[in-house]
């Protein structure tokens, strides 16, 4: 099918740059999320990511709720896709599916922040300002280590990201901004948890990869152990301490469901 921006094409970055560019046009932030936007930060490692097996099988995006109405209206009627309402396609208002009935494709729009283990705000510091056409370093650090049960394709999109990437001091576009997500992190220890498990978790499966050389192996491990250091140094709340003090006696971390038992984001 075909709209105001030409057809939907087939492949997935095509599409997915084709989108945030109409957006781009409109002024409707439209940042990718998920493998695709890992794939567009490290380019120079897109041929390993796939080399691993690492698939794309969706398109996902993070905008603000307040473009919410022009968002659905470029979907459906400028850019070909038809809009599944809310009580039909999530319980949450913060999240549109659009399909493409000639191939059911699917695509999420997710608005202000995802919410899905843990919380990740997009809307509190206009973080999605920072980079385009993706969501900052950052937050696609925390999208991935945010997952309870965090599994192989999203360690995979952990090692393009610190082969490609170092962790930095400030730094949100070419950088992994550690001390950003190291103050998140401070303020809410099942978050902490889970980031931390999870990271200890990617350096025992480093180097279980055969697609990669014991020299990227250790770069990818040292940056995972600068990030960690920097979590637990940063000075933690109240709330931090007294959470931490019930630890995993009690449930740290949000139950996902969804309708097709996915969680979203891929």
């Amino acid at each position: 099918m075909s709209g105001k921006y030409g057809p939907i094409l087939e492949d997935f970055m095509d599409e997915a740059l084709r989108i945030e560019k109409a957006g781009a046009e409109l002024g409707l932030p439209l940042r990718i999320i998920g493998c695709l936007a890992f794939r567009l930060k490290s380019p120079d490692f897109a041929d390993l990511h796939v080399k691993m097996g690492r698939e794309v099988t969706d398109i996902d995006y993070m905008s603000y709720y307040k473009h919410q109405g022009k968002i659905i209206n470029l979907f459906r009627d400028d850019l070909g896709y038809h809009w599944v309402p809310p009580s039909f396609a999530r319980a949450s208002t913060l999240r549109d599916l659009f399909i493409d009935k000639a191939t059911g494709r699917k695509i999420d729009v997710f608005y202000d922040h995802l919410d899905f283990c843990h919380k990740i705000d997009f809307k509190k510091n206009n973080r999605l300002d920072v980079d385009k056409p993706t969501i900052p370093l950052a937050e696609l650090f925390l999208e991935k280590t945010q997952i309870f049960e965090i599994n192989a394709k999203d360690l995979k999109d952990l090692v393009i990201t610190f082969l490609a990437h170092d962790v930095s001091e400030e730094l949100d576009d070419t950088m992994v901004n550690g001390p950003y997500i190291a103050k998140i992190l401070s303020d809410d220890w099942g978050f902490y948890y889970t980031v931390t498990e999870n990271i200890k978790k990617f350096i025992n499966f480093v180097p279980t990869l055969t697609e990669i050389t014991q020299e990227q192996k250790d770069l990818v491990i040292a940056r995972a152990k600068k990030i960690h250091k920097l979590i637990e140094d940063e000075p933690k709340s109240r709330s931090w301490n007294r959470r931490a003090k019930v630890g995993t006696k009690k449930r740290w971390y949000k139950i996902v469901h969804s309708m097709d038992g996915e969680r979203g984001a891929d």
